[in-house]
């Protein structure tokens, strides 16, 4: 007699779902989207303040009660007593809502082109470019824990009296830093849309009088005329856009910046490692493969250390960050600045 195996039955959820990965990418793709779209339209915030009714009221058409169920399905939140409301995972998870704004909303139009700019139907840059207001406002959320702590730490070693943010975003960090330390600012930006969240973040702030935003390009330093009385420039992830036009390029940055500024100056500094190319690298690669969309490199943390010291910069701290493969480097002018150069004279 032939045995008969019985027929394995596959439940949804069951482990032999692991032998079809393709699900855990179609639900976080789905997932991200979401949770990203609901933070730039001010929806999560809702359920980040407290319980959201099972019934919100928002729109006939059910979706905001079938958004929530599906949250629900995926961990996000809990239902209770006819209430929605955050769950461990979901509050984990939107600590670093930054990330998924980020990507999802800063890049995740530039992505879906990249068969486009593969074969040459598409160009970064003029046909497609990335969304600035939400790399600013993802680049804030994630610079809240994973950049600031260390940054302010680092500035707390140092005495300085006005900044200048070389990509100031938002501007976030410039006003935790006129209000931590009492010190005067002035923020440099290229994106229209983050120069006018700045604006408005800097008014709330009540701090007009003493920190100032400019729309235009961080790498013109000659359009930058407060560098010269400045002790303290900050360039997070803003030198890898200078060096996407070569290191001949990010030199002359970096020895011009040392010529107007200050001997004994400090430039802080946060980058991206590029990725070492092990697997299951958290970060590293889907930041470089952004980069590279952009025709843009990255450096290890040797790499900027070569090019600072090279520039006539000594190196005073090097941190690791929240954010993985990232580096937070703090450099001291040594070349003679403008006034010592005309002193000379």
């Amino acid at each position: 007699m032939t045995d008969v195996q019985p027929t394995l039955k596959v439940e949804p959820g069951d482990v032999h779902d692991a032998s079809r990965p393709v699900f855990e990418l179609f639900e976080g793709f789905a997932l991200t989207s979401v949770l990203a779209s609901l933070e730039r339209a001010g929806l999560l915030a809702r359920l980040e303040g407290g319980n959201v009714p099972a019934d919100p009221g928002d729109g006939e058409d059910g979706l905001p009660l079938a958004t929530l169920r599906y949250l629900a399905q995926r961990g996000i939140v809990e239902e209770s007593d006819g209430t929605f409301s955050l769950s461990e995972r979901g509050r984990a998870v939107t600590r670093d809502k930054g990330y998924l704004v980020w990507l999802q909303g800063g890049y995740g139009h530039v992505l879906a082109a990249l068969g486009d700019f593969s074969t040459g139907a598409q160009r970064y840059g003029s046909d497609v470019i990335r969304d600035g207001r939400w790399v600013a406002d993802g680049s804030a959320l994630i610079g809240r824990d994973d950049v600031s702590p260390h940054a302010t730490a680092v500035l707390e070693t140092i005495d300085f009296s006005h900044v200048v943010d070389l990509g100031c975003g938002n501007a976030r960090f410039l006003i935790a830093a006129a209000n931590r330390f009492g010190v005067t600012g002035v923020g440099v930006d290229l994106a229209p849309e983050a120069c006018e969240d700045a604006e408005h973040a800097i008014a709330a702030a009540d701090l007009s009088d003493s920190v100032k935003v400019r729309c235009g390009d961080a790498g013109d330093l000659d359009a930058i005329p407060e560098l010269a009385e400045a002790d303290l420039a900050v360039a997070f992830f803003l030198l890898h856009e200078i060096f996407e036009h070569g290191r001949d390029a990010l030199m002359s940055y970096l020895r011009k910046l040392g010529s107007i500024m200050p001997r004994g100056a400090h430039m802080l500094v946060a980058e991206v490692q590029p990725a070492s190319g092990a697997q299951h690298e958290r970060w590293r690669p889907e930041f470089t493969l952004l980069h590279a969309i952009m025709r843009q490199q990255l450096l290890t943390e040797e790499g900027w250390h070569d090019a600072f010291v090279e520039a006539g910069w000594a190196r005073k701290e090097v941190r690791e960050l929240g954010l993985p493969g990232a580096v937070l480097l703090l450099y001291e002018n040594l070349a003679p600045g403008r006034d010592d150069a005309e002193g000379g004279a």
